[in-house]
């Protein structure tokens, strides 16, 4: 008979760290992982108004010839020539300019997108419990697609923005003096129209990221409610609520379009106001009403002509980076989001200063007076907790849900930073240990066992500290009776489990967990709930891997069965946080002690 003492724990998870930086020097510290890329683009996009200038000046040339001096067209057969071949250069290079800057945009998200999912793993579970699937998902995947345009676009058109109005300038400079301060008045226009726009972009977008994440969440929450939702002919509702949300981001998503068509209409109009300004200074000289800009002497209709046709290709760096601002406020807002995730790896990174630590054998583990609190939380999840256990020795640990099992796991294997108080391992502080050496250290076993999709060998070596036999495979197998079922297996060891694999059930998955167990050999291996919502018979196969496995190590287990607690050479018992009782099964269950109801309740028997 399986007796019940206590449900299963379940913790608050912690929130995530602040940022440390803000978003424009975290997206600038992330320049480095384009690569040369972005300084290729800007190199082929003042190359194209190199060749832009060349252009213009075979138009202007022929102009002149053709219309005020009636040269034939033999004498400008070379300009005819140049047009031709500077417009299929340009062409090269915008398309080289092009392609340097989508494998800038690439490289940069690769790099970001390996270091969140390399911080995530480094969280602990407490941090992961917390987070929504589909809300993760959305960061890896969308806010980290949105830097794309900053790196592509934004970055190389900054320098493009300094570098193009430059060198026009100095074209246009020995022509006519006024035509270049013209341009050097209304440029500036652009980018100022460009700021005030981008203040509200930026909001518009921190928006359109938080309602995102909602939305995946609520679909991903939709789809795995589905049958439930159906079975009590709640589809309907579901289905409006679902048009509701949906809606609601469209109009989300049409501001952000209508403010990036308006910003796009307002640089429309100001270029072409400062080129039409332009335009008419230029035919005011030429009907004689200004006699300034032109360095004392007259401005020909080639100067004039090769002015007018620069004069949109000067504006056009600042259109284009006001076009591409939206891509810089996109990116900022979804910064936000991300630093908090990337900063966890160094919230969590391993003190290099720590000592290396390679235990040989069992190992003791003893908590002195250990206070522990949750992230923004006033009561203490653990209060002057104080236990021993010694090495190659058992501790069961049962008490309420909500009791602080789980929380003490937390803090031994290093998530939950302690208050006050001290864990030792085989009589050092764990916080003088090596958090990888520490983790190598620990075993795991939970109610709910990872099954990857590959071989059973590849879920047998899953978590080994060193290379495996196959002769241990089936060592360890034949110690959590597996051996002989997997004998049965059409392929054995190379049988593929997972999605689409062999079907096995949840107490052969939980013993396959128990074979990673003794694989991976580690001194102390923790427990949670070993035999949970197993029938009598994979219960008891547990059990007996179970008492094979503590002959070698030392064991933490979290259990509410009684069966369990025989295994146990110490049990602790909590509530609230607090041990209330602690010593051997005898000791507890003793006439007056915690255990004795419960014990003789069931006469004795396991």
């Amino acid at each position: 008979m399986t007796t019940s003492v206590t449900d299963r724990t379940t913790e608050p998870a912690s929130t995530p760290s602040p940022p440390i930086q803000d978003a424009k020097k975290w997206l600038r510290s992330k320049l480095p992982y384009a690569g040369r890329w972005p300084k290729t683009a800007v190199a082929m996009g003042t190359l194209s108004t190199l060749l832009m200038l060349v252009q213009a000046y075979a138009i202007a040339t022929i102009a002149q010839r053709l219309v005020i001096e009636s040269a034939s067209f033999a004498q400008l057969y070379p300009f005819f020539i140049l047009l031709p071949v500077t417009l299929v250069l340009r062409g090269l290079c915008l398309r080289a300019k092009t392609i340097a800057s989508a494998r800038a945009g690439i490289q940069v998200r690769q790099a970001v997108r390996a270091q969140l999912l390399a911080s995530i793993s480094k969280r602990s579970p407490m941090w992961v419990r917390g987070q929504h699937s589909a809300t993760l998902g959305s960061h890896l995947c969308n806010d980290v697609d949105a830097l794309d345009g900053y790196y592509a676009d934004y970055v190389p058109q900054m320098y493009l923005c300094g570098l193009i109005p430059l060198v026009i300038i100095i074209a246009v400079m020995p022509l006519n003096w006024a035509a270049g301060v013209i341009l050097l008045i209304t440029g500036p226009m652009i980018p100022l129209n460009m700021a005030m726009v981008g203040m509200g972009a930026k909001n518009l977008q921190q928006a359109q990221i938080v309602e995102m994440g909602r939305l995946s969440s609520h679909f991903l929450d939709t789809l795995r409610c589905l049958p439930t939702l159906k079975l009590f002919g709640l589809g309907k509702r579901q289905a409006r609520s679902v048009e509701r949300v949906s809606e609601d981001f469209r109009k989300r998503s049409m501001k952000v379009l209508k403010l990036a068509f308006l910003s796009s209409t307002a640089l429309e109009f100001f270029s072409a106001v400062s080129i039409a300004i332009l335009a008419i200074y230029i035919g005011f000289v030429y009907l004689g009403q200004f006699h300034f800009g032109n360095w004392g002497g007259t401005l020909t209709l080639q100067s004039g002509l090769f002015i007018l046709i620069l004069a949109p290709e000067f504006y056009q760096p600042l259109r284009d980076l006001g076009t591409h601002y939206h891509a810089k406020a996109a990116a900022e807002a979804s910064a936000e989001v991300l630093m908090p995730l990337e900063n966890g790896a160094a919230d969590n990174a391993e003190d290099e200063s720590s000592s290396s630590w390679q235990p040989q054998g069992a190992v003791s583990v003893t908590f002195d007076k250990v206070t522990a609190h949750y992230p923004n939380r006033a009561k203490a999840a653990l209060e002057e907790v104080s236990f021993t256990l010694k090495a190659g020795q058992t501790l069961a640990v049962i008490g309420p849900s909500g009791a602080g099992k789980s929380t003490l796991l937390s803090a031994l294997m290093g998530f939950l930073p302690l208050s006050s108080g001290a864990i030792r391992c085989n009589d050092q502080p764990l916080t003088a240990l090596s958090r990888e050496q520490w983790h190598h250290s620990l075993g795991w076993v939970g109610q709910h066992p990872a099954i990857i999709k590959g071989s059973l060998a590849d879920n047998l070596r899953m978590g080994a500290n060193a290379s495996v036999s196959q002769a241990s495979l089936w060592d360890a197998l034949e110690k959590v009776h597996l051996k002989e079922w997997v004998e049965h297996l059409p392929q054995q060891l190379d049988t593929p489990l997972g999605e689409g694999g062999q079907p096995i059930s949840g107490g052969q998955a939980r013993r396959l967990s128990m074979a990673r167990v003794f694989i991976r050999d580690a001194p102390l291996t923790l427990l949670d709930e070993p035999t949970a919502s197993l029938d009598s018979d994979n219960e008891r196969l547990v059990i007996d891997a179970l008492e094979e496995l503590k002959q070698r190590h030392s064991l933490v287990i979290l259990t509410h069965r009684l069966e369990l607690l025989k295994l146990a050479d110490h049990i602790v018992m909590l509530d609230d946080g607090c041990i209330t009782a602690q010593g051997s099964f005898d000791e507890l269950s003793t006439a007056g002690g915690p255990l004795h109801a419960v014990h003789h309740s069931t006469g004795g028997a396991p």
